[in-house]
């Protein structure tokens, strides 16, 4: 019998769009761009069905591996509740400006973790910077930020910036996919997020709500643990499309390390409002703090092999 299983929710990322993209010649997509990419070595990884973003989730560069990408295994093996290979038609990461066509590599047989190599790079030099691996170990209560893409709504951006936060937009959406939408409720848009976290806990164990039988999901439960983070601030929705994500720490010498691949969210909750100026005793707001994540030295074979691969 497992004993404190958590469970907990996958952050891959579902889009329900089907609008068609305008009869127009796309220049983005033609040349392989899109706008506001940043230089960081995160990328916004997509599944496209028909030219259209179907599942989408975060990916990040390995250091000594030019063109390989760690993400999520569950970005690449679910699909519409189906199992799927992705081609190198199928997957497309976007990267500090520029569009490539992806392939999946290698995965574990228990780990949350996937090797992804970016195809026809046409100039490794332009590409940016990987983080470094971590080297020393972590401790309960470092601070820790967690960086990835994923679609915001604009309700939420419009609610950040009310209280000073402005959203880092990216607007793959709008020029890349040239998605339309007139409602403001049902609009959204890729964000890069860099959330600052504490870590809470070094070896939790969950069980990850993925719909696999009970024999693998038991497997899993028994082999891995994971790292808690809480968010230093209320994410106020789901953490969604950050799967496959990189968590960083600064180092004495003002280094980014990598420390781990974002895994799964802990189900929101509705608290209470303490605020003195309710007007409804019974307001509540949804909270969204609660992340894990895959430890880096978990998959050093992974990393290791992707080195060797390059």
């Amino acid at each position: 019998m497992l004993s404190r299983a958590i469970l907990v929710f996958l952050v891959a990322g579902f889009s329900a769009v089907a609008c068609s993209p305008p009869p127009v010649e796309n220049i983005y997509r033609k040349n392989g761009t899109f706008p506001g990419g940043l230089n960081v070595p995160v990328a916004f990884l997509v599944s496209e069905w028909g030219g259209k973003a179907r599942v989408m989730a975060s990916g990040w560069m390995i250091e000594g591996a030019d063109g390989f990408l760690f993400s999520a295994k569950h970005f690449t093996d679910t699909f519409m509740n189906d199992v799927i290979e992705l081609g190198s038609k199928e997957c497309k990461a976007f990267l500090a400006g520029r569009v490539y066509d992806c392939i999946v590599v290698r995965v574990p047989p228990l780990r949350d973790a996937v090797i992804l190599k970016m195809v026809d790079l046409p100039d490794l030099l332009k590409l940016p910077k990987p983080y470094k691996i971590n080297g020393n170990k972590l401790k309960v209560g470092d601070t820790v930020f967690i960086q990835g893409f994923h679609p915001h709504p604009l309700e939420i951006t419009k609610s950040n910036m009310a209280e000073g936060i402005e959203d880092l937009v990216i607007p793959i959406f709008k020029n890349f996919y040239q998605i339309r939408i007139a409602d403001d409720s049902k609009r959204n848009e890729v964000v890069f997020d860099n959330l600052k976290a504490v870590v809470v806990d070094l070896a939790d164990r969950i069980k990850i709500n993925n719909k696999e039988p009970d024999l693998m999901a038991d497997l899993k439960y028994e082999a891995n643990t994971y790292l808690r983070l809480i968010t230093a601030k209320n994410h106020k929705f789901s953490f969604g499309g950050l799967s496959g994500g990189v968590v960083v720490k600064i180092n004495k010498n003002g280094e980014t390390e990598v420390v781990g691949i974002i895994t799964a969210e802990k189900p929101v909750r509705l608290e209470s409002d303490k605020r003195e100026e309710i007007i409804d005793e019974a307001a509540q707001h949804l909270v969204v703090d609660t992340i894990y994540v895959t430890p880096i030295e978990s998959v050093k074979d992974l990393y290791e092999y992707a080195r060797r691969m390059r």
